[in-house]
């Protein structure tokens, strides 16, 4: 559901950046789970929370000063899945999404292998076939249609979308 961004004071308080959507929606959640690394997931009960635009401020049992929480930042933070809330439509967990098939048309161009946040629509990252990468906008008009079931995900790219990095992939193998 998000990341770790940082912290705030000095009672250990973690500011999460929610992957996807406004944090309100993650009000009324009563743990989470965060990894950090190749570590395992570690749960965490929320002792308080509050939601600022795209950021979930935690305070969790047993962090409870800086030098505690500052060993978070970058850990993956997620639910468990019945703490989930509603999607919206054209909404997704970015955890569906990756590793999922991206196909335009009947040609298939590679996997989901990240999502990258933007202030906008936020960026698939695809690893091709060959081995270089596409960032493509999760924006309904190129993205027609996720299939959570076949792990699918279609694309109706604008011309040039698919060549924006071969030129800087080219440019790197020089």
């Amino acid at each position: 559901m998000g990341r770790v961004h940082g912290h705030r004071g000095a009672g250990g308080a973690l500011t999460v950046r929610v992957g996807a959507g406004d944090a309100t929606r993650w009000s009324g959640t009563r743990e989470v789970w965060m990894r950090l690394g190749d570590a395992p997931a570690e749960c965490f009960e929320i002792e308080s929370e509050h939601a600022y635009r795209d950021r979930w401020v935690l305070k969790l049992a047993g962090l409870d000063d800086s030098t505690t929480a500052a060993r978070w930042r970058g850990a993956i933070v997620s639910v468990e899945a019945g703490q989930a809330p509603e999607l919206g439509d054209h909404e997704h967990w970015h955890a569906d999404l990756v590793g999922m098939t991206v196909m335009a048309g009947e040609a298939e161009i590679g996997r989901v292998r990240d999502i990258q946040p933007t202030g906008a629509a936020d960026l698939l990252v695809v690893e091709t076939e060959d081995g270089g990468e596409v960032l493509v906008p999760m924006h309904r008009e190129i993205v027609i249609d996720v299939n959570v079931e076949t792990r699918k995900l279609t694309i109706d790219p604008p011309e040039g979308l698919l060549d924006l990095n071969r030129a800087t992939d080219q440019k790197d193998k020089e």
